[in-house]
């Protein structure tokens, strides 16, 4: 596996939901599942989603372990092909860890709340949004996918296509002080999938 994976997985159980792309063949969805069940690894999985690169002192300090038990689960996942692990040689040898799969978490029921509730078209300034708006604003120079932004600021898929899209109301908008002017640009990115 040398791909770009997205699994959207369900925050509260943390079963996975989904896979991206759906044609995934049922080998690579089962090997993706196998290491997702491994504690460890999804914590590393769930960390490498909310940054871009990062080493194994990082990810210890974040999750815990020993470094034995971390190069054993690193490795584990670089096999699979899940991430990418590289030499560095700046200022001090390291190993720099890049993932191929991206972990969004997902909440159905909660979508469900929100979007009844906001598509009534008032906002709610919560500090989510702003953690969103705050993202955007620090990294403008790039567009990101929803899926992007969900595992960079760790906010649920759900919530985050939710409280963006909320910004498209005008009464929305009419109620806010802070949203007179859109604090982002926005584009939706698709592309088509392979004929295989």
């Amino acid at each position: 596996m040398s791909e770009q994976y997205i699994i959207y997985y369900d925050k509260k159980t943390e079963s996975i939901i989904d896979f991206f792309p759906n044609n995934l063949p049922e080998s690579i969805r089962q090997s993706i599942t196998e290491i997702w069940m491994q504690p460890i690894c999804r914590e590393i999985l769930k960390l490498l989603s909310q940054n871009d690169k990062i080493t194994a002192p990082v990810i210890q300090e974040s999750i815990g372990h020993s470094m034995s038990t971390l190069h054993e689960n690193i490795k584990r996942l670089e096999t699979a092909g899940l991430i990418k692990a590289t030499m560095s040689y700046k200022v001090n040898k390291q190993k720099i860890i890049e993932t191929n799969l991206l972990a969004i978490s997902k909440n159905t029921k909660l979508t469900e709340t929100i979007t009844k509730f906001l598509n009534q078209g008032l906002w709610v300034d919560t500090s989510r949004s702003d953690k969103i708006i705050d993202f955007l604003q620090k990294n403008s120079d790039t567009y990101y996918t929803i899926e992007e932004i969900s595992a960079k600021t760790g906010i649920q898929l759900d919530e985050v296509q939710t409280l963006l899209d909320n910004w498209d109301s005008q009464i929305t908008r009419a109620f806010s002080d802070f949203m007179k002017k859109q604090p982002f640009e926005k584009r939706v990115l698709y592309k088509g999938n392979s004929k295989k």
